[in-house]
């Protein structure tokens, strides 16, 4: 089995293969709770821009300077570093805002480092451009209506996040990252040349996702199964290192803005199709998610925020 490409290359609203594209993002997003599409949204001299140059040198300060980035505030900004034994490093940054990018980019070069900053932008920009088309044409496919799809577009926010897994040793070669969901309502995924992201289909087996330059990866979170009311579940995904090279990956996560709660779209709860969540901040989630209960949780969306409770009789 593999996950069908959908060529978004060009494509804009008053497009002739919009309604045919639409269909197709949002039979993906329904099928597998993720789509691959192809777009020339990242250019080639982006691609070298990022991976060949601003990753590198990224990951090359010590330690000490990369833990200066962590943010006591908020979890959606910092330096982490080997969660639940995963050997990796990330870094997360708050995309869409310029101040950010640049107070990040002064961590590491006090004096500024324009090329850098201004690749990180850029790089947003166009994740962000493609990922809200992508959001864009799953709600309108499901029946959510022109101004409803705009009003939630404007309550987002987004990260970035740069990630490099560490050349495994021989033993460890297999799975990198355990299966989980993310807690986000979309997350882009930007892969560079070392494959490793593997879909759970349906019936439990697992689906490469080859790391295609013209192709971006984007999988439903948690939230967006609150969004949707149930109609797109959240995209079970792992990541597998079979190869003795280093891989870094670019994740773009969208989320809901600060303080601004979740709720499933009108559209999508009608009498045949009540709500089946409470509504939920970001903040709210996040919290639950990563707190000692949510991480045995097999679903956190359901535990914190669903609808229906087996109560004793």
């Amino acid at each position: 089995m593999e996950i069908t490409k959908i060529d978004l290359r060009g494509l804009n609203p008053s497009s002739p293969g919009w309604g045919k594209a639409c269909a197709a993002v949002t039979a993906s997003m329904v099928a597998h709770g993720c789509v691959v599409v192809v777009h020339d949204a990242i250019s080639p001299g982006l691609r070298r821009a990022v991976f060949d140059r601003a990753m590198p040198e990224l990951f090359s300060f010590p330690v000490e300077t990369k833990q200066r980035t962590v943010s006591p505030s908020s979890a959606l900004q910092g330096y982490v570093n080997k969660i639940h034994g995963v050997d990796f490093e990330s870094f997360i940054v708050k995309a869409d805002d310029a101040r950010c990018v640049h107070d990040f980019t002064n961590i590491f070069w006090p004096q500024g480092n324009p090329e850098f900053s201004n690749t990180i932008e850029a790089l947003a920009r166009k994740i962000i451009e493609v990922e809200d088309m992508v959001e864009k044409m799953t709600l309108e496919g499901l029946g959510v209506r022109e101004e409803n799809i705009a009003a939630h577009l404007d309550a987002l926010t987004h990260s970035l996040r740069f990630q490099q897994y560490s050349i495994p040793e021989e033993s460890k070669m297999g799975v990198t990252l355990p299966r989980h969901t993310d807690p986000t309502l979309v997350t882009a995924i930007v892969q560079h040349e070392v494959e490793g992201l593997e879909m759970q289909a349906k019936d439990g087996s697992w689906v490469k996702i080859p790391p295609e330059a013209d192709t971006i990866t984007f999988v439903a979170g948690d939230l967006f199964a609150l969004l949707t009311n149930g109609r797109v579940r959240p995209s079970v995904h792992r990541v597998r290192t079979p190869t003795n090279r280093e891989r870094i990956v670019i994740l773009c996560p969208a989320w809901g803005k600060n303080g601004v709660a979740i709720n499933a779209m009108d559209e999508l709860v009608d009498e045949e199709n009540p709500p089946k969540y409470n509504p939920v901040t970001t903040d709210e989630f996040l919290q639950f998610r990563y707190s000692g209960e949510g991480l045995k949780s097999s679903d956190p969306l359901e535990d914190l925020c669903g609808v229906h409770k087996c109560v004793d009789p």
